[in-house]
């Protein structure tokens, strides 16, 4: 089988210095999360990073992969924007060029823990691509047309780059997507629970769904590393004024799970993040069903 050739080729020094390591779990205890990074970012798209999110912080994600038998695809169901100066990962970008290169900011791209060039100094080092060949699954994606990793398929950080140790937040980057589009898929995850690997490679191997995204759902987000402070407005006859009674309100992320609620007395909150929010007035109807702009 073609797997076997990503083993060797790929993580064949892994495998030798893993020698006599007992097994990791058997089911998989890790998830994807999506973070909004800007609606309308190329007219009518927008642009999404896709985290793994991990258990311990010591974990280390050390590749993404896909072959014949365990097929890695991100799908969406339009195209995605690959901007004519960027390439297929992260480690070109350079954000002192985004002002000349406006758009290269949202090209989509794929990573592990870095989202510019590594910086060797603080122990990063570039991502890998498995095959060297692009036709295989890069081309694809660099066309615009969905990612995937059914034949051979990786990208990948070797053991000992800060890049894919999973920190406090528990949360490591692994790629970065603009589309007008619904987004899905899976992906195979390579993780050394603690930092230790498995004797056996396909114990370290974890096929994980991504949470489909919606870009309906992110119209009105903002900057999901901000926070917001809300005053309720409310349109009577073409004149807006503010709400000053009590209301419950809850904030959404991309996937449309509630991540944060509440109630206030006087129609203001304050949030810890970017999102949808939706507001029930206490004396009764429906939730408002616009989003309510950051103030």
């Amino acid at each position: 089988m073609r797997r076997n050739a990503v083993r060797s080729a790929l993580f064949g020094f892994w495998l030798l210095v893993a020698g006599g390591v007992a097994a990791q779990q058997s089911s998989a205890p890790y998830t994807f999360e999506w973070e909004v990074v800007a609606v309308d970012s190329i007219p009518g798209m927008t642009t999404v990073r896709l985290y793994a999110k991990l258990v311990n912080p010591t974990d280390y994600l050390t590749s993404i992969s896909g072959w014949d038998d365990m097929v890695g695809i991100i799908e969406t169901t339009t195209s995605f924007y690959q901007d004519p100066d960027g390439w297929v990962t992260a480690n070109d970008n350079n954000p002192l060029i985004f002002d000349l290169l406006p758009s290269l900011r949202y090209d989509s791209w794929v990573t592990i823990g870095i989202e510019s060039m590594a910086v060797g100094l603080e122990g990063e080092i570039p991502v890998g691509l498995f095959p060297a060949e692009t036709e295989y699954w890069v081309d694809e994606f660099e066309s615009g047309g969905n990612l995937v990793m059914d034949i051979d398929g990786a990208w990948y950080v070797t053991v000992g780059g800060a890049n894919g140790i999973a920190g406090e937040d528990l949360r490591v980057l692994v790629g970065q997507f603009t589309t007008d589009g619904v987004i899905s898929g899976v992906l195979n995850l390579q993780v050394f629970s603690e930092g230790v690997a498995s004797a056996d490679f396909m114990d370290d191997v974890y096929a994980i769904t991504i949470p489909t995204f919606d870009p309906a759902l992110a119209v009105g987000m903002e900057d999901a590393a901000s926070r917001g402070t809300w005053g309720i407005r409310l349109e009577e006859n073409g004149v807006a004024h503010r709400v000053e009674s009590p209301c419950r309100w809850e904030r959404l992320d991309a996937t449309g799970r509630i991540v944060e609620a509440g109630m206030s007395l006087d129609g203001r909150f304050q949030t810890s993040g970017g999102g949808i929010v939706r507001v029930w007035l206490e004396n009764g109807g429906a939730p408002l069903c616009r989003s309510i702009p950051w103030r």
